[in-house]
């Protein structure tokens, strides 16, 4: 059972747990071998793989909207420092996703990890999006990040602001990576 994360406060807060995140997929990956990744530890659990689709799938979706809203705020100058509130919904779903997990929700179909392709290339890929998150965080820097609202990709009726989109982001990679490192456990003690 792990500990509970506090969300962060600053982006120097948020980095951190980013990277402990691409420490832990790491770690991960060297565990993993080649027929343990694909094997889900129930047939309704996600394997390693999928886990860590999932999360690909997720944070691509919000890159584009990072993008478009930083850009957005710089040019009209909406400036803000740490520390940073989590709004209405960012608090909720932080508190609800946080593992280990109050309680289970099936992923909407539009996430789904469906076809988790080449299996060689999913580890490096989702620490080359944890770079990619860690650079859009750095540019949010000094911008009014907890202010500016967006919409979720996933159920945009939600909208929170990005800096509780930052924090979500790390709390679902932080729930999915627990998950997977559960499938490895339960699939090597078979």
């Amino acid at each position: 059972m792990s500990i509970r994360q506090s969300p962060a406060r600053t982006l120097d807060e948020l980095q951190a747990q980013l990277r402990e995140i691409s420490e832990r997929a790491s770690a991960l990956q060297a565990r993993v071998d080649s027929n343990s990744i694909l094997q889900r530890p129930r047939p309704e659990s996600w394997s390693v793989a999928e886990c860590i689709a999932h999360l690909d799938i997720s944070n691509n979706a919000f890159f584009p909207i990072w993008d478009s809203e930083l850009e957005r705020a710089k040019g009209e100058n909406l400036l803000a420092a740490a520390p940073y509130r989590l709004d209405f919904w960012g608090r909720i779903l932080i508190w609800s996703m946080e593992p280990p997990p109050r309680f289970r929700v099936k992923a909407p179909q539009n996430i789904q990890p469906l076809n988790v392709g080449p299996t060689e290339q999913l580890f490096p890929g989702f620490l080359s999006r944890q770079r990619q998150i860690m650079n859009t965080v750095e540019k949010a820097r000094g911008l009014a990040i907890d202010k500016i609202k967006i919409a979720s990709p996933v159920d945009t009726r939600i909208r929170y602001s990005i800096w509780a989109s930052f924090c979500l982001t790390a709390t679902h990679e932080r729930r999915h990576l627990l998950q997977a490192e559960q499938a490895v456990q339960a699939v090597s003690s078979h």
